[in-house]
């Protein structure tokens, strides 16, 4: 698991249970807020046998994240996706 700090938001990447594997993913959550963090799955929806192999690929993914836009949506660098 990998933390980013962006000016009005964080993003956490982490691995999610998904039916008998795992996923990828990044949550993104707004600092000044209680509202839910929104969570985004990244490596193309792929999943993973372990978690750890998930973790490797979210932490990958969210080293490629520039800013969150105001809509909470990610803004990747150039050529990231």
């Amino acid at each position: 698991m990998a933390r980013k700090h962006f000016e009005h938001y964080e993003a956490i990447s982490s691995a999610v249970p998904a039916d008998d594997a795992f996923e990828a993913v990044i949550a993104v959550k707004r600092r000044d807020s209680d509202e839910n963090a929104h969570v985004i799955k990244v490596a193309n929806g792929r999943r993973y046998d372990l978690a750890s192999e998930a973790d490797v690929a979210a932490e990958a993914a969210l080293t490629k994240v520039r800013e969150v836009s105001d809509d909470g949506e990610l803004i990747w660098e150039e050529n990231a996706v």
